[in-house]
């Protein structure tokens, strides 16, 4: 849940997000939001001094693209002031500031179409990668054209993946007991007063 209060700070956030595979074509795209996630009270060091350590809020964006590519924004700190890159992207996307009385989450655009715009920019490592560099609502005769949030499997990174559940030991076999031998049994017959005849079982 991601409720927007009025603040006066804004700043940027540390590498969080999805494992996206591919590279998003440049240019404008109809998209549809397939997730938002939020990291709180993230500790990292300061820009201005390594050794002082802040505590922020921050979120990403994911968008489904029509040819079936991902790609996600960059980090934002989750901050109502008015100058910071969040309320930009919300109110380019909204074509108006959000509500900020608490009474609105943003995580509800999860599956809501948008157009962005894709460029292409480089890492100080020098990997290419996508970014959205601008938001706006969906025009009403490309409304067809958001794709749906169910065409798309959303990646899920490592650290987050469900753990796997231990293996159940079987319970013990419980050996089965010889069932004791039945004890021949002896007959007698009675052949004179005083005199037992005993007949032996056969064998």
């Amino acid at each position: 849940m991601a409720i927007l209060t009025p603040s006066t700070s804004s700043a940027e956030g540390p590498i969080t997000g999805w494992p996206v595979e591919g590279l998003a074509p440049q240019g404008q795209h109809v998209v549809v939001c397939l997730d938002v996630k939020d990291t709180l009270n993230h500790q990292r060091p300061t820009y201005e001094n390594p050794e002082v350590i802040e505590t922020i809020d921050l979120t990403r964006f994911l968008f489904g693209l029509p040819d079936g590519t991902m790609i996600q924004t960059g980090e934002m700190k989750i901050s109502a002031h008015e100058k910071s890159r969040l309320m930009a992207f919300l109110t380019g996307w909204l074509a108006g500031p959000p509500i900020m009385d608490g009474t609105w989450d943003y995580c509800s655009l999860k599956g809501v179409g948008a157009m962005i715009t894709v460029v292409h920019k480089v890492s100080q490592k020098g990997r290419t990668y996508a970014d959205v560099a601008s938001t706006s609502p969906v025009m009403d005769q490309l409304a067809g054209q958001v794709p749906q949030l169910a065409s798309f499997q959303i990646p899920v990174s490592a650290e987050v993946a469900p753990a796997a559940q231990p293996v159940q030991q079987a319970a013990p076999v419980q050996q089965v007991q010889p069932a004791p031998q039945a004890q021949p049994q002896v007959q007698t017959q009675q052949t004179a007063p005083g005199f037992t005849q005993v007949q032996s079982p056969p064998f």
